[in-house]
């Protein structure tokens, strides 16, 4: 059995690729990660998550020079099963669940964490995530 290796990608990163390679390691988009790192933000008043990502910045190797592609599947807005943004729907179609769950669990996260917190991830997200092409 071949173990992973937990590294900072070089390929796919916004700022120093520790998103990145949480999600090469997990197996999942890498914008998926961003969102919950941005998520997990607002919810502890940025600081503590700034912390943790300096530290695994420190602590992470970098990861190889060469691109690798572990995960075909892409995290997009829909297009087709679009509210507002399409991000709910982006979200079912990356875990292949209904839409309707997807935005019955983030309206129940917004009502637990107050509105700011996911309003200001969706925001973002926005603009992060791609939209689906298809």
């Amino acid at each position: 059995m071949r173990v992973r290796k937990l590294f900072r990608d070089q390929w796919d990163k916004k700022i120093a690729g520790v998103c990145g390679g949480i999600g090469q390691y997990l197996q999942l988009d890498p914008t998926l990660i961003r969102i919950i790192f941005i998520a997990a933000c607002c919810v502890s008043l940025f600081v503590p998550m700034i912390v943790i990502y300096l530290i695994a910045w420190l602590i992470m190797p970098e990861g190889p020079k060469t691109y690798v592609q572990v995960n075909a599947n892409k995290l997009q807005r829909s297009r087709k099963q679009r509210k507002i943004a399409g991000i709910c729907g982006g979200l079912a179609e990356y875990f292949k669940v209904d839409p309707t769950l997807v935005r019955i669990v983030f309206i129940v996260i917004t009502c637990i964490t107050g509105f700011f917190p996911m309003f200001i991830t969706y925001v973002i997200g926005v603009f992060l995530i791609p939209e689906n092409r298809d």
